[in-house]
């Protein structure tokens, strides 16, 4: 996990101060929909004919992230539906190896951090 983790630090060193920043507030918004729904599912009766043959996936929304050195940040945010049941889940990529949630709140901490400084504020003033 350590491994990974410094991996990750260096992916964020390569983007640019503009791909940082988007990369920022794409992570605080996926944490506000991960802690919306990170533990729902829903049954829906809707359309009873067609949900009661599939089972479905659709990607809400996917973000890609890539630097100069193949590094590769891929984040879905997928929605399934299995007969009447609904479930939200998020899947990450980092180098094309599934990662965990906990990956993506260290880069947000590693950015809230870097961006927060006082040191990198005195630079902007």
């Amino acid at each position: 996990m350590e491994d990974t983790i410094k991996q990750g630090q260096l992916f964020l060193s390569e983007l640019t101060a503009e791909e940082r920043s988007c990369l920022y507030n794409d992570l605080l918004s996926i944490k506000d929909v991960y802690l919306c729904n990170k533990d729902t599912s829903f049954y829906t009766f809707r359309k009873i004919r067609r949900a009661a043959k599939r089972c479905a996936e659709c990607r809400k929304r996917t973000f890609s992230y890539r630097t100069e050195h193949k590094g590769e940040l891929l984040i879905s945010q997928i929605h399934e539906q299995k007969r009447f049941k609904n479930h939200y889940r998020i899947q990450i990529l980092f180098n094309g190896q599934e990662m965990e949630y906990t990956f993506l709140e260290n880069l947000l901490q590693y950015l809230h951090n870097q961006h927060f400084s006082y040191n990198s504020q005195a630079i902007y003033a």
